[in-house]
């Protein structure tokens, strides 16, 4: 299908910005621009959080800080990229726990 493939346009050089969305009736579409200037005043005013949308929410997690703010070295270097890789395998590890509880549920229904 279109839309489950559109994803795949980010990797294009051509299509890199172009977004696919699925048609919205009037009142979905209306329903969506409040969501969204809901979700850029939240970007705005808690910078610190990264917020999207799911389902129709908006929600917030923590940014992963995968960069320095400043020039110096940390004294435990070997540590910080200990934790920050760490960090990063725990939240591949959420969102494929995520994605395969999302499976287990359509295959459920399947059957």
């Amino acid at each position: 299908s279109v839309l489950r493939n559109s994803s795949k346009l980010k990797n294009s050089e051509r299509f890199s910005k172009v977004f696919i969305s699925p048609d919205r009736t009037p009142a979905e579409r209306e329903e969506r621009r409040k969501l969204v200037a809901a979700l850029k005043e939240k970007v705005r005013t808690e910078p610190q959080q990264y917020h999207y949308l799911k389902n129709g929410e908006i929600c917030s997690r923590e940014h992963l800080q995968c960069y320095r703010t400043t020039d110096e070295p940390e004294e435990n270097d070997s540590d910080s990229d200990q934790k920050m890789a760490e960090a990063v395998l725990l939240e591949l590890k959420e969102a494929f726990d995520g994605f395969e509880r999302s499976i287990d549920k359509r295959l459920e229904k399947m059957c």
